[in-house]
């Protein structure tokens, strides 16, 4: 094969999927990917490396939404242990499509397949991946390029694996804060639009008897019950509109995004929450970038680039920039005041002894920990909380339902 062809394959090739029957009943079927311009130039290629393929197909890109990242964490760990056993790269990449067969690993293993066929015709592994961005972002790529170079391509694979381990785990955290109190406040509302549209409407022929006055909580629990049967879908359509429409905003409206970020931060517990969860991020990917030998400055331009609250993304780059011009990262994160005094001072002992990656590690292992304690606070104290309002609203509906009869001696 041509020299220059094994070292970068040119664009528009196409990846196809051949399969070798066994030439004995002792041998085993072969198959594999292979980079070609056609599926006659496949052929010819596949030729050339002696290989007699019974089928020889194209193989379909992947072109759905981004890859869960529990796969890619599934993925780079299976990598990282094979790699560290002696495994050759292209026989790992191999063996672990192969063993991608369930179909929600699918979209996963043509990605897989694709950084083979990258690999085998003389690309480097992160330029093979950064053919993937849905899959592998500049921050992987970088730090997996920088062990490459450093010739610890198992090392890094191992702390990438570890990392995005370990972002799962605080997005785990910090839904689980989040999921259980929303559940239970959807429950409480289905309870109450249940017992004014259901339950409600069949005390109206029992006032109807009565010829006093009824009481201002009964009258206008009857006129919320009213309204939610004429309008009640019409309401729910606004609502389910107005939900999408300030998601969307969020995602795609940077100033409504922090200003909304900087209102959840001001909450008490939530906010609480969520900074614990960004310290740990924060301090999970600067260990890793700097275990892995990338400098300084370029580590900091890459956290910047994943903390998702935009005060901490201009911070870190006053950081960086402020590291670039000749400063430390302890004294330059104390003038941002986002950071806790014990952090920076860990950073700055970290700094002063070249042990800057071991003190971060400890960081983000410290942070991990106070973000586990912080959910399971979150959710002893809001779990009394909201069965009070959950009782304080099913107790008002029942009064206001009852006190009528209660009162009956008045009324009739």
């Amino acid at each position: 094969m041509n020299a220059n062809l094994r070292e970068k394959p040119p664009s528009g090739e196409l990846l196809f999927l051949w399969t070798e029957k066994p030439k004995s009943k002792s041998q085993k079927a072969r198959s594999g990917e292979i980079r070609a311009r056609s599926i006659d130039h496949a052929r010819y290629q596949l030729s050339r490396q002696g290989v007699k393929a019974s089928s020889l197909r194209k193989a379909k890109p992947y072109s759905g939404s981004k890859i869960p990242l529990v796969l890619v964490a599934s993925f780079v760990r299976q990598l990282a242990v094979m790699i560290q056993s002696g495994v050759p790269l292209g026989q790992s990449l191999g063996l672990i499509a192969g063993g991608m067969t369930s179909k929600s690993k699918r979209a996963i293993q043509t990605v897989v397949r694709a950084i083979r066929a990258d690999v085998e015709s003389g690309l480097k592994l992160s330029d093979a991946m950064r053919k993937h961005p849905r899959c592998f972002d500049n921050l992987f790529c970088n730090t997996l390029a920088a062990g490459e170079n450093a010739g610890e391509l198992d090392a890094a694979l191992g702390r990438l694996a570890t990392h995005i381990e370990k972002t799962l785990r605080i997005r785990q955290k910090v839904r689980k804060a989040m999921i259980y109190p929303s559940i239970v406040v959807l429950v409480a509302i289905g309870v109450t639009v249940g017992m004014l549209l259901f339950v409600l409407p069949s005390f109206k022929s029992i006032y109807s008897q009565f010829k006093a006055e009824l009481p201002l909580l009964t009258t206008l629990l009857l006129k919320a019950s009213d309204f939610l049967q004429e309008y009640g879908l019409i309401l729910l359509a606004a609502v389910g509109l107005g939900v999408y429409s300030l998601f969307q905003m969020y995602r795609r409206n940077q100033k409504f995004k922090n200003s909304m970020d900087i209102l959840l931060l001001r909450m008490p517990l939530i906010g609480d929450l969520m900074k614990t969860a960004v310290h740990a991020r924060w301090t999970r990917t600067f260990a890793t970038l700097s275990a892995s030998g990338v400098p300084i400055t370029s580590a900091l331009e890459s956290v910047a680039s994943v903390s998702q609250i935009r005060s901490f993304q201009d911070a870190t780059l006053e950081i960086r920039q402020a590291v670039a011009s000749g400063g430390r990262v302890s004294d330059s994160m104390e003038n941002s005041r986002l950071f806790p005094p014990e952090s920076i001072q860990m950073i700055r002992i970290g700094e002063e002894s070249g042990r800057m990656d071991s003190m971060l590690e400890r960081l983000a292992n410290q942070y991990e920990t106070n973000l586990d304690d912080k959910v399971d606070t979150l959710s002893t104290v809001m779990e009394p909380m909201i069965m009070c309002i959950i009782g304080i609203l099913v107790g008002v509906l029942i009064v206001g339902m009852y006190m009528p009869i209660f009162n009956m001696g008045d009324i009739v």
